[in-house]
This record gives structure tokens, C-alpha cells and sequence, in this order.
């Protein structure tokens, strides 16, 4: 709606239309673009309210309560239309089947990206223009990953451990979120600036080279992340004590971080090799919560406290 508010255009509508002499009636059908008209109905009978996100003028506003002038220029706008003139179904399936031919199979984040448009969305995709360069640089993320919005859905997740705490990864936990965020997400500004803080010490830490260690991985990267923000901010719901950080703590901090990568690194090695290698208890289960079921909320929160506990050491040394 911000788009036909703002009159810009937006793809065509195509449409059949069956005309029957003896009859003297019309029949039309849409062939592609039955979304969009729906969600243009729905808005004319206040189904939903505008983003505030997208629309400060207007946002969290019925169609009902816009200016007359609006309410105008919605009922004026203008679709492009291409009428398939008594088109039989085999070549209206044609048709269709050309229209998306070449249309990939859209990936999670892509249907996000299509179907929510408030506070969440706009906080997400805020951070990613951001920090894209830093993803790519840093090989967080391959440049086909970005252009499938690879990098939006992960800062969706890392926005979602900084309100909530450590969570399950997966569609439908993120799904959720957009959903009950869209119209409101508190906080927004105070964690955007923490994620901006939190992503900045983990460049400062890591200096240029992030891209050789383990850690750019993202099930290595997601409990880092945590463990740096509850250094500096506290995540909810994670009990551990936070002690004092300062800037010139960053060295002691890249050392414990080298010690955790060279732990990877030595059983990667081991396990190539096929033999056995030396763990204390908790770098095992560390391990294993990073590569069985990572993305599982008590793996997660396994490996962050694991991560955490060599920061902190580091420190009080």
C-alpha cells in the first residue's frame, strides 16, 4: 500500500476476459497478480492498518481514517493491465508458466521480505545495508548468499537474541517474529545501536582476520556474537556475571578467541586423520553443540556459554 500511496508503480496485473455473444457477459480472471489485488481490497475494508515503519504520516492508520485527498489518489490508481482476450486455458496456462519460468523457488528470508513491512523488517534490513560489506568481506556470507538475503535472515536472528535472549534457529521462529514485531519492536533504536557496538568490537577484536578463522562460519559466529554482546550489554535470560570490559581488554580477548579456534582447528585435523583426540568435558560438549543440531535453542546456548567462559577467563588472568 505504501507503494500505490506513494504512486509508484508496481507489477502488472494480467487478466482474462471471456466474452459471450448470445449471453452479452463479461467473465474476467486474473491470471497473475490475484495477491495483490486481494491485498488492495482488504485494505479498502480496514483489514489492516499501514506501517508505521514505511509511513510516519500515515502509519497505524485504517483506510478509513486517511485524508480524503489519500483515500482519492488510492481510489485513482492506476494498474497496468495485459487482457488476454478470450484466451483458452491452454494458453492462459502458457502464459503463466512464462511468466515464472525463470522465477527460482524463493528462499524464507525472500517471502519475509515480500510479506511484512514494519518495525522488525525495516530494523533488519536497516543493519544489513550497514554491515553487508563486513558479511562479504569477512566471508560470512558468499556474495549469491547476500543476493538471496542470506545475511538479512541471520541479523534477524541476532536481533532476536538481543530482545529475547538465546533462541532456536528455524522458518518458523523467525516467521514468528516478523510477525509479532511487525507492528511494534520495542527497543528498536537502543538495540540497533548495541548490535552496531557489538559488531564493532568483534571487528576490533578480530582485526583483518576474521575471513582465515573458524569463526566466520556462522554457527561459530552466532554464539561469538552473544558472548560479546552480553559482555557489553547483557542478553536476557543468560545468568552469567559480566565483568568490566575496556578497549584495551581487546587484546586478552583475541588470544582466548585464537585459543578456541586452534581447539577447532586441532579436532578437525584429528578427525581427518581418523584418530582420537584429547578433550576435557567441556570442549567435547562445546563441540558437539556446534555440530550436531546447532541451531537447537539448548546447543546454542551451550556454545555461547562456552565462548563466554574463555572471554571471561581471559580477562581476569
Amino acid at each position: 500500500m505504501d507503494t500505490i500511496i506513494r504512486g509508484k508503480p508496481i507489477p502488472k496485473i494480467y487478466m482474462r476476459q471471456d466474452v459471450n455473444p448470445q449471453t452479452r457477459r463479461v467473465v474476467r480472471e486474473i491470471v497473475d497478480g490475484q495477491q495483490r489485488l486481494h491485498t488492495v481490497l482488504s485494505f479498502l475494508k480496514d483489514g489492516f492498518k499501514i506501517s508505521k515503519a514505511h509511513s510516519e504520516d500515515f502509519g497505524r492508520r485504517y483506510f478509513s481514517n486517511l485524508p480524503k485527498g489519500t483515500q482519492s489518489d488510492i481510489l485513482k490508481y492506476e494498474f497496468v493491465v495485459d487482457l488476454l482476450q478470450d484466451m483458452p486455458d491452454n494458453e492462459v496456462y502458457n502464459v503463466f508458466a512464462r511468466i515464472n519460468t525463470y522465477a527460482e523457488k524463493l528462499k524464507p528470508q525472500e517471502l519475509r521480505n515480500a510479506q511484512w513491512f514494519g518495525e522488525f523488517k525495516s530494523s533488519v534490513y536497516l543493519l544489513s545495508k550497514e554491515f553487508v560489506t563486513f558479511f562479504e568481506n569477512n566471508k560470512v556470507f558468499a556474495a549469491k548468499q547476500i543476493l538471496r538475503m542470506a545475511e538479512a535472515e541471520f541479523i534477524s536472528e541476532l536481533l532476536l537474541a538481543i530482545h529475547e535472549g538465546v533462541r532456536a534457529g528455524g522458518k518458523q521462529v523467525i516467521d514468528n517474529a516478523y510477525k509479532k514485531y511487525d507492528d511494534e519492536f520495542p527497543n528498536r533504536r537502543r538495540h540497533e545501536k548495541r548490535f552496531r557496538e557489538t559488531m564493532d568490537v568483534i571487528g576490533a577484536v578480530m582485526e583483518q582476520d576474521l575471513p582465515e578463522l573458524k569463526f566466520r562460519a556462522i554457527r561459530f559466529f552466532y554464539p561469538l556474537f552473544c558472548a560479546m554482546f552480553h559482555l557489553k550489554f547483557g542478553l536476557p535470560r543468560f545468568r552469567m556475571t559480566r565483568p568490566s570490559l575496556k578497549t584495551s581488554d581487546y587484546p586478552k580477548l583475541r588470544t582466548a578467541l585464537d585459543a578456541v579456534d586452534d581447539l577447532l582447528v586441532r579436532i578437525e585435523a584429528a578427525k581427518e586423520e581418523h584418530r582420537e583426540v584429547d578433550l576435557s568435558q567441556d570442549e567435547r560438549k562445546f563441540y558437539d553443540a556446534i555440530t550436531v543440531h546447532w541451531v537447537h535453542a539448548d546447543k546454542r546456548i551451550v556454545s555461547t556459554e562456552y565462548i563466554y567462559r574463555q572471554l571471561t577467563k581471559a580477562l581476569r588472568s
